[in-house]
């Protein structure tokens, strides 16, 4: 199944199921995806972030480490990973972030599909 990826903003960019994997949605925009919380960063690793007081290249490992311990501990997660997104032709996750920003949604594509070899990177904006 081709997974990809794409700003909440560039509807033009999402191929098959939209699911949004941030903790927000874009305000007076009318709902159309479903949402993965499992794949959500933590509050505190975006406070962080956004606060500037990490860059982009100390949230990456924090943002990993914080999937493989959720992998460990949630079922729901491993079930939309290896039962139920297989059976979806496309797959787009959402996120705010423009197609140039360093974002989550990147990160999270490529560790899933190092995960879950079934999923095959598709566009990666």
């Amino acid at each position: 199944m081709p997974l990809h990826t794409a700003s909440f903003y560039d509807p033009q960019d999402w191929v098959g199921q939209p699911f949004r994997i941030s903790r927000g949605h874009p305000r007076g925009r009318r709902v159309q995806w479903d949402t993965l919380p499992f794949f959500y960063p933590e509050r505190e690793l975006v406070r962080a972030y956004r606060g500037g007081e990490i860059d982009f290249e100390d949230y990456t490992p924090i943002y990993l480490d914080s999937l493989e311990r959720r992998y460990a501990s949630s079922e729901p997660m491993r079930q939309w990973m290896h039962e139920d997104s297989p059976k979806l032709e496309d797959v787009t996750l959402l996120c705010f972030e423009r197609f140039d920003a360093p974002c989550h949604r990147r990160l999270l594509a490529g560790w899933l599909t190092g995960k879950c070899p079934e999923l095959q990177l598709g566009w990666i904006r």
